[in-house]
Parts: C-alpha cells; sequence; structure tokens
C-alpha cells in the first residue's frame, strides 16, 4: 500500500498531519487510517500539542478510500471485513474523542471517507471551489461511519439528499447544510486558518481540554442530566490554578 502519513510540529504546539498518497489523489489505506488514529491519539495526549491540523499534500485533501482496499474485500470472510471497517470506527472515534481542537483544511476533493474524514473534525474550512461527496452507494455500500456525525449537524433531508444521491456539492452549499464550518475563496485560505488557529491559542489549553470532553458528555446525556453536570462542569473549572491566574489578569487589566 502507498502514501504515508507526515507530522509537522511548530513552536506554538499547532501539529499539522499531511495525508500524503498523491498518486491516488490522498485516498486512504489501511495502512494510512491507522497511522492518522495513531497520530491523532498521540496529539490528544501530548500536553505540548496545543491545535491538530489535518490537510493533504498536494492541493487535494482526500478522495475517499482507496478502492483496491474495498476490492480485495469482495470475496473475505464477514470477520476480515468488519476488522477493516473496525480501522475506520477508530479513526473517527479518534476525531470525536481528542481532546485538543482539529481543524480539517479541504482543498479541492473530500469524497467518501474523506468528506467523513472532514465532517468528524471540530472545525472545518474549505475553499469554496472544493467538492464534496458521500458516494458509497452509488457503490452499493451503506455509508454508515459518516452519518452519527451529520447527524449532529445537518438537517435530517440534508442528510437524506447527500447519503441517497451520493451527488456533489461545492464548499458553499457544503457550509450552509453544515457539514463545514465555512467555505473561502482559494485565495484567503491560509490567511483563515492562520486566524482561526491565533483565536484558539488565546484560550486555556486546559478548559478547551474540559470544554470538549463536556460536549461529548452533553452528546450522550439527556437533557437534564447534562443540565446538572454542567453545574459541576463550570464549577470545578473554577478550582483550577490557570483559570484564577487568568481572570485575576483579566481584572487586573480592566481596570
Amino acid at each position: 500500500m502507498g502514501g504515508r502519513i507526515e507530522r509537522e510540529r511548530d513552536g506554538r504546539g499547532v501539529e499539522t498531519i499531511w495525508l500524503d498518497n498523491q498518486d491516488h489523489r490522498n485516498t486512504l489505506n489501511n495502512v494510512l487510517i491507522d497511522a492518522m488514529a495513531a497520530a491523532i491519539n498521540e496529539g490528544s495526549n501530548d500536553n505540548n500539542c496545543r491545535v491538530i491540523v489535518i490537510r493533504g499534500r498536494g492541493g487535494i485533501f482526500c478522495a475517499g478510500r482507496e478502492l483496491r482496499d474495498l476490492k480485495a474485500l469482495l470475496d473475505a470472510d464477514i470477520s476480515l471485513i468488519q476488522s477493516t471497517y473496525h480501522r475506520l470506527r477508530l479513526l473517527n472515534e479518534a476525531l470525536y474523542l481528542c481532546r485538543k481542537p482539529t481543524i480539517a483544511v479541504v482543498e479541492k476533493y473530500a469524497f467518501g471517507a474523506g468528506a467523513t474524514l472532514a465532517t468528524w473534525c471540530d472545525i472545518a474550512i474549505a475553499e469554496k471551489e472544493a467538492l464534496f461527496a458521500y458516494p458509497e452507494v452509488r457503490h452499493g455500500i451503506v455509508p454508515s461511519p459518516i452519518v452519527m456525525a451529520l447527524n449532529r449537524g445537518a438537517p435530517r433531508k440534508v442528510v437524506m439528499d447527500l447519503m441517497l444521491t451520493g451527488r456533489r456539492i461545492d464548499g458553499e452549499e457544503a457550509a450552509r447544510c453544515h457539514i463545514i464550518t465555512r467555505a473561502v475563496p482559494k485565495i484567503d485560505l491560509e490567511s483563515d486558518i492562520q486566524a482561526t488557529i491565533a483565536d484558539i491559542l488565546k484560550g486555556s489549553p486546559d478548559a478547551i481540554a474540559r470544554t470538549k470532553d463536556f460536549i461529548v458528555h452533553a452528546e450522550d446525556a439527556s437533557m437534564r442530566s447534562a443540565m446538572h453536570s454542567a453545574v459541576d462542569s463550570i464549577s470545578i473549572g473554577l478550582t483550577h490554578s490557570e483559570t484564577k491566574r487568568r481572570i485575576t489578569a483579566f481584572l487586573a487589566g480592566a481596570r
């Protein structure tokens, strides 16, 4: 299997995870899926990592799953098929549970597993001309791994439209459908990414991690139990030394 995952960390703690499988439009294979999940989990547990940015080399985000992987499963036992898709589940789970903010930068294409990757990220910024699609049904595949992420953001009729037709939409429509955070002109993409990162870096790393933890908890809880848990979450947060330092500094500056 071709391609590789490359990691770059700058002095601010911003880690960029690059998908590099340019011979196949940065499609994901089993090796790349495992490597990306491992990189995200390592960043999540690294106190020196502040933000995780996911991009594709060569100006292409990800054109989906390598069909060679899927072809190898056509005559496989169900247990092998399940273990293969278990890999993708672990990648989606790594993104969903990551305690660091995750940003997808979508250029050119985000199809199938690539669109899934972008949708599971906390923030997804795309070129206006970038194309998105979930074409699995056209290959006879149920696009199950993406449904949970889409259901948390997009209206049901949008989900049905995209899942059942497999049609392509551009970045502007993807933003209107709440599949991504926003779409910007290609010329503005890099400056928008850096502005977003700069805003995240202004926040308390501990508060950001705990905020992400609580969002996951609230999504799994009933409204009533989540509202009770919110009291504990914010109360405990005020006991942290960094919180006390930041509030004291803010009040001092406001005088």
